[in-house]
């Protein structure tokens, strides 16, 4: 077929296609600004191959919102201010989190909207580049021609064949052999020219678009964006993941991975094995004997069956690690100097800034999120019915089970996870009228009362779950009472001017004024609890550390290797307390940095409760791997590496990475079994965290 280039000159003119395709394609350059601009300021900074899928996939997608409703543009504004709401509540979350937008966020969405009434927003010059760059692609949009829009209306025109089918029409019939010498080359009336009239070369286009548009974005479920397309979400450096690969990029990786993991070369039975294994070996003890301190700690227990109280205290952490702030800050005073403790230390987390629920995870079950992978709330996702956990573990012991939050029984999914976990009774928000609060949340105090009025009410053994309230940010309310309130002059030479200038430091005042109620309100628990005629063991320890730490660990800890540099923000701090004079303890406080996952077995194991199999095999693993996280892991030689070098240089290292392997197995067949019936059947159904109606401003409580 030849096409002169007055037919193509006509073409273009009658069908616009290319120049809104140009259009589209400006459009989605301003969108992607909009996505990117108000939290990533490095934009040019961003690798050119993800960027240019970004692109693609924001191409893409305004086509398919253009195109299969027939051309319309209001689909495809919509869609460019999407974006930019995205780009947005990005800004947001990581200033208030210091975290970026996660796929497992979208499993708690309630989440968000409850919490966001705790926070005060502030756009920054970003943000609105970046919905000036939105208003600029929607503009682009709008100024789409109209002929190009909709489907035309019907002119006296359209009765004459399109140029371009004319050509291929005289074509075809020119080489036809039956096609007689009189009508080569002669007009056609429109009727005998049914294709040129039902099948328009526009609309054909238009619909080829759309469709080629929605293959391309349906073929990402096919693409491994991790493993083929090298696009990573590192958990130690999330952010950097975002900035440096874009956010759509990002978060599609990162979404592929809620897949849980399967081990390299797992098979159930091996892993059952490894199980078996390790557990035996513990149980032979060192040299084939037993310890002595275990096997007194286990009579007695058999003996007493204490009650066994764990405290998961919002946002406990000692912000003196980070050189005492630079104004000599001694963090939670009465806490540090607890001498009679069973045991005490860090307690490596995989959660920061927010993931409460994960650290809850990690010691109730004993599993890692270290093989669950970044921005994943297992809570949410998946179906924990099937795993062991410490509420079952004392039920069957004869333990009444309870577990406490003072906010909405909804919150992380908790009143289906602690159903599933076999708690006797859950007691939320309802159970707490009337108590007492702190910049409306109620206070630690308020929880501990309850535990005691618990223990005064039944005198069976019983295990106690409380997960407090009263610390959680956001810490600019300034709902804080005078006589309650401290004040840091944090040293801010090598402070960057934002740090100085955005209401850091005074978020820093009401969250350690928050933490001093806190270690008062312990030091009330445990004087109380010394004073009871029962007997009582009490871990305690906090979730995560706040959001802002990381600015000043970046600023004042810069010659150290990136696996120290990052678990110093992953980090709280643990004690395990007992009323009584435990067999096979000293009771000095004696010193044991340990992970979260760790934190419920070694409380089994100093209180001489029975351990299953897959605790006794912990206790094996931390010989190699004393403690493990989303971030990383350290050795036997208290080395950390970062969770990706999982090769050793020596036997230290080598040890480390085969426990790790051996770990992996054993959760994902205590967690999956197959890899069937993998995901929850019972998701949150509203609010999350907090209430607008608890805080701030108010104790109102519905």
């Amino acid at each position: 077929m030849k096409m002169s280039m007055k037919d193509l000159k006509s073409w273009m003119t009658d069908h616009p296609y290319p120049r809104t395709l140009a259009t589209i394609g400006g459009a989605s350059i301003c969108s992607m600004l909009a996505l990117e601009l108000p939290s990533n300021h490095g934009l040019w900074k961003m690798q050119p191959g993800p960027a240019l899928l970004e692109l693609l996939l924001i191409f893409c997608f305004l086509c398919l919102l253009f195109y299969l409703p027939h051309r319309r543009k209001t689909p495809a504004i919509v869609g460019i201010a999407a974006l930019a709401s995205i780009g947005i509540a990005e800004y947001f979350v990581i200033t208030f989190k210091s975290m970026p937008i996660q796929p497992g966020d979208l499993f708690a969405l309630s989440t968000a909207a409850t919490v966001a009434g705790s926070y005060t927003y502030e756009l920054s010059t970003f943000c609105f580049m970046g919905l000036a760059a939105a208003a600029l692609g929607i503009a682009l949009i709008v100024l789409i021609p109209r002929d190009a829009c909709g489907r035309p209306p019907r002119r006296a025109s359209e009765t004459s064949p399109d140029p371009i089918d004319h050509a291929m029409s005289a074509s075809l019939k020119s080489k036809d052999p039956k096609a007689s010498p009189a009508t080569e080359g002669t007009s056609t009336a429109p009727r005998e020219h049914p294709v040129a009239t039902k099948s328009k070369l526009p609309l054909s286009v238009h619909r080829r678009t759309a469709l080629v548009a929605g293959a391309v974005l349906g073929a990402q479920a096919f693409i491994s964006y991790y493993d083929t397309l090298g696009i990573k979400l590192h958990t130690w450096k999330p952010l950097e993941s975002y900035y440096s690969q874009g956010f759509l990029p990002t978060f599609i990786s990162s979404a592929q991975k809620m897949v849980p993991p399967k081990p390299k070369h797992y098979k159930s039975g091996e892993a059952s094995a490894i199980i078996k294994r390790l557990a035996a070996r513990w149980n032979a003890g060192t040299n084939g004997i037993a310890d002595p301190s275990r096997v007194a700690a286990v009579e007695q227990f058999d003996q007493l069956k204490p009650s066994v109280i764990c405290i998961m205290n919002e946002s406990f952490a000692d912000l003196s690690i980070f050189n005492e702030l630079g104004c000599g800050y001694k963090g939670p005073e009465r806490f540090k100097a607890i001498d009679t403790a069973l045991l005490q230390g860090v307690s490596y987390m995989s959660a920061f800034g927010a993931g409460t629920c994960n650290s809850e995870f990690e010691f109730l079950t004993g599993h890692s999120m270290a093989f669950l992978g970044a921005g994943v709330y297992p809570f949410m996702t998946y179906n924990l019915a099937p795993s062991e956990n410490l509420a079952r573990q004392f039920k069957r012991l004869g333990y009444r089970t309870v577990a406490m939050h003072p906010n909405h029984a909804t919150n992380w999914n908790r009143e289906n996870v602690y159903k599933d976990f076999g708690f006797d009774q859950f007691l939320s928000i309802n159970d707490f009228q009337g108590a007492d609060t702190l910049r409306g949340m109620v206070t630690d105090q308020a929880t501990y009362d309850k535990i005691l009025e618990l223990l005064d009410q039944n005198a069976d053994p019983q295990f106690i779950f409380d997960v407090t309230m009263q610390n959680h940010s956001g810490y600019d309310t300034g709902l804080l009472p005078a006589d309650k309130q401290m004040h840091l002059n944090i040293d801010t030479t090598d402070l960057d001017a934002k740090t100085v200038e955005d209401g850091t430091l005074s978020d820093v005042d009401e969250y350690v004024s928050c933490i001093e109620q806190s270690d008062q309100a312990l030091r009330y628990f445990l004087n109380a609890l010394s004073r009871l005629d029962r007997k009582v063991v009490v871990v305690f320890w906090g979730d995560h550390q706040p959001f802002f730490p990381s600015k000043f660990n970046d600023k004042w800890f810069t010659d150290e290797d990136d696996a120290t540099h990052q678990e110093r923000l992953w980090q709280t701090d643990y004690i395990i307390w007992a009323n009584y004079d435990v067999a096979g303890c000293d009771q000095t406080s004696e010193v044991d940095d340990l992970s979260t996952n760790y934190l419920s077995t070694q409380l089994m194991q100093l209180i001489g409760a029975p351990l299953s199999d897959y605790q006794k095999a912990h206790m094996t693993l931390r010989e190699s791997l004393p403690a493990i996280n989303s971030v990383g892991y350290e050795d036997a030689s208290l080395r950390w590496a970062l969770s990706s070098n999982v090769t050793g240089d020596d036997a230290a290292a080598a040890a480390a990475t085969k426990a790790r392997e051996d770990y992996a197995k054993m959760q994902y067949y205590e967690m999956f079994r197959d890899g069937k019936n993998v995901y929850t059947e019972h998701f949150q159904t509203e609010a999350n965290e907090t209430d607008p109606n608890l805080a701030p401003g108010t104790t109102k409580i519905k």
